[in-house]
Parts: structure tokens; C-alpha cells; sequence
């Protein structure tokens, strides 16, 4: 099989680019970073890729709000391409600042939303400040396809709007069809119920990554691709000394690694 190819938006104040492809490469993909002037210039292009990559950053200065300009960027000028986009049996995912276009634009909880207007929104922290720290998370019973396999990760998040809300509706319809992919948890793996600092935004009911009803698109608020090796790890040098006295050896990877790993191996 060929390699998927996959695309990572840039432009405005996405700054995590470099990452995400190094992430995306790493594990098979051939990936092109863009520029959405470039996209909006010849929207076609979209149908060359299997993969598109929403990164984290401070887009347009988050000034009208978190992701809300490029949003509006892409609506006014892409929605045609990237409708047709998650049309098809690609993968699509937003990573902080992309979590909250993804949001914006309606694209998740599901792709049909886009006209229609957004479902979801992304609120200043409830400690009203930028919160930059590793948390857990736990996969949430969704069947999404870049969470296969993994039950929990310990990943950071560096964000100030990251707290997920929603009408009682929009979350009963997600919780029975399994939209919310991730939800904060503590380090012991019980529920963070809101408590600050293992929900580090006051997210509702500590949702950290929602999906659209195919799974094939997810919106996540932390990063994994600054988590995908285990000397990135907040906790790395405890551990390291935990493995060393259980005579194991030290891995190299980290929890973030399998999210582009299962969607790259989705297309093999």
C-alpha cells in the first residue's frame, strides 16, 4: 500500500506545524504543511490527501476568540472542499487551536452541523487563566478510528480557552452516540469531575476531545504530538528511575505516538 497522504494547515498564528509532520511522517505518512491562502487558492488540492491536520497555535492572535477567525477563513472561502473532505473515507483531526476551529466550524459533533452552525463551544478556562500542564485522559467508549487501542494517555495541554460546553441536547446526543473521545481523568484513573487541576479548562462533564458520528473526525484539546516520546514527559525522570530498579528498559516512545500511528495504519 502506498503511503497516506496527509495534509497540516498553516498560516495566521498556527505555530505547531513542524510537529504534527515530523509526528505524521514519523509513523508512514507523506505529508505537505499548506498554507490556507494556498488551499483557497486551488480548493482542489484537498482531493489529493487522505489526512488533514488541524495544528495547535494562536491563530489570528485569538483576538475575535480561539480559532474563531480561521473558522471564519475557511468557511467563507472552503467549506465546499472540506465538506466534500470529511465526505470521503479520510481522517480528519484538530489539535488545541485546532480543536477549537474544528468547533467553530461545525465540524464536530458532526459534519452535517457545518451549515447549520456550531454545536459546541470553547470558553475562556474556569480559572480564567492560560493553563500549560500534563494531564490524563481516557478514551470514553468512542470507536473513533485515531483512538484505537488506547485506553489512557498522559498528555499536556497549553491552552486558554479550553472549556468545552454544550445545550443538555447537543451532550445527550453525544453521550448516546459516543462523540466525546477523551474525558480528563486523575492520575489514579478516577474521574476528574470537574476538580481543577485534572481538568485543567472546567470542560463539561471533562470532555477533552469530541468526535463527529463517522469517528474519522476529532476534535481534541490536548497535544499529542508534544507527548510522543518518553523523555518529553513531565514525569520522565521518576520514571526513569522506576524502570532502572525493575531491572526493564526505558521505552522510547509515549503516549501521544499512537494517535498518528492509528492513522496512518488506518489507510495500510
Amino acid at each position: 500500500m502506498p503511503a497516506p497522504k496527509a495534509i497540516v494547515l498553516s498560516g495566521y498564528g498556527l505555530n505547531c506545524e513542524d510537529e504534527s509532520e515530523f509526528a505524521l511522517k514519523h509513523n508512514g505518512a507523506e505529508v505537505t504543511i499548506k498554507h490556507i491562502n494556498d488551499l483557497i487558492e486551488n480548493p482542489k488540492a484537498l482531493d489529493e490527501f487522505q489526512i488533514m491536520l488541524i495544528p495547535g497555535g494562536f491563530s489570528f492572535g485569538d483576538d475575535t476568540g480561539s480559532g474563531n477567525a480561521y473558522a471564519h477563513k475557511l468557511r467563507n472561502h472552503l467549506l465546499e472542499a472540506v465538506l466534500g473532505f470529511v465526505a470521503r473515507d479520510t481522517l480528519t483531526i484538530g489539535i488545541c487551536n485546532g480543536c477549537q476551529i474544528l468547533a467553530r466550524l461545525g465540524l464536530v459533533p458532526g459534519y452535517e452541523e457545518a451549515e447549520k452552525g456550531k454545536k459546541i463551544a470553547v470558553l475562556h478556562n474556569s480559572s480564567n487563566r492560560y493553563q500549560c500542564r500534563w494531564v490524563d485522559v481516557a478514551v470514553s467508549g468512542s470507536t473513533s478510528p485515531w483512538l484505537r487501542g488506547i485506553q489512557r494517555m498522559h498528555i499536556p495541554v497549553a491552552h486558554g480557552e479550553g472549556n468545552m460546553v454544550m445545550t443538555p441536547e447537543t451532550l445527550a446526543f453525544m453521550n448516546d452516540n459516543k462523540l466525546v473521545g477523551l474525558r480528563y481523568i486523575n492520575s489514579d484513573g478516577t474521574p476528574a469531575n470537574g476538580a481543577f487541576p485534572a481538568n485543567p479548562n472546567g470542560a463539561t462533564e471533562d470532555i477533552a476531545a469530541v468526535t463527529d458520528v463517522t469517528g474519522r473526525v476529532i476534535a481534541m484539546m490536548p497535544h499529542p504530538e508534544r507527548g510522543m516520546f518518553f523523555t518529553q514527559r513531565d514525569d520522565w525522570t521518576k520514571l526513569k528511575r522506576q524502570y532502572h530498579d525493575a531491572g526493564k528498559k526505558l521505552p522510547v516512545e509515549s503516549d501521544g505516538m499512537a494517535i498518528f500511528r492509528n492513522a496512518v495504519s488506518y489507510f495500510g
